[in-house]
């Protein structure tokens, strides 16, 4: 019997490749991993019945391999995605910065965002920078008195369609989407040493960048800011 406090499973449709990964602990080399040629890509508006089929197939495939049900998976995708920026200055009546007032901010921007951009889907919120008084800051300054404080963030969507498919496509399969993560913003934390896509996924899933807000509750080591703040989005 495999031990469920550690394991998790990982499936990236990348091009013509299904990667399936199936991680038995918090180690990212310790793992289980296959590779799968499918018969066209998403983009090629493959019918969904013959690419379900397919997936249905290398999930229970690899479920004899590992000895192990996949019931919950964090999806990578290599779809198009877009990426909008935005600053919001600080509105509510506080002269220090708090925590909360952060969080407030950010709801603001992901209601900004879902509104004017209807047809998007946030996969990933990232802090690029905090102004305070003008000075810039990387990490949040907590109870820093203040008269202006800005915040500027980055969001990376993709279409609702394409969210929509892939939920689909893995509900069909008896599979859960816990978190869908964007290839293109994944790889920027791989290495040359990586086996598969879903390696660089696990570091996203991980926390590997302190920017970047949490909006689903995973398990880590340890909770930085953004995990202990954000877990209420979905």
């Amino acid at each position: 019997m495999t031990n469920k406090v550690f394991q998790s499973f990982y499936l990236a449709i990348i091009g013509h490749n299904l990667h399936i990964d199936y991680f038995n602990s918090e180690d990212e080399n310790s793992h289980h991993k296959k590779k799968y040629l499918m018969p066209d890509t998403l983009d090629d508006n493959l019918n969904l019945t013959i690419l379900t089929k397919f997936i249905l197939e290398k999930v229970k495939d690899f479920e004899k391999d590992v000895g192990s049900f996949i019931e919950k998976v964090n999806l990578i995708t290599d779809a198009k995605y877009d990426q909008f920026s935005l600053s919001l200055k600080n509105k509510y009546n506080s002269s220090k910065t708090k925590d909360t007032d952060v969080v407030r901010l950010i709801s603001d921007a992901k209601k900004l965002i879902n509104r004017n951009n209807k047809n998007c889907f946030i996969l990933h919120i990232l802090v690029d920078k905090y102004i305070i008084d003008g000075k810039e800051y990387s990490d949040f300054p907590e109870n820093l008195n203040y008269e202006e404080f800005i915040i500027d963030l980055s969001f990376i969507t993709v279409q609702n369609s394409i969210v929509k498919t892939l939920n689909r496509i893995l509900k069909d399969c008896n599979v859960e989407v816990v978190k869908i993560i964007s290839h293109q913003y994944a790889s920027k934390f791989g290495d040359s040493s990586d086996t598969s896509p879903c390696v660089a996924g696990k570091r996203v899933i991980d926390g590997v960048n302190p920017s970047e807000v949490i909006m689903h509750k995973v398990h880590t080591k340890s909770q930085g800011l953004f995990e202990k703040m954000f877990n209420f989005f979905g």
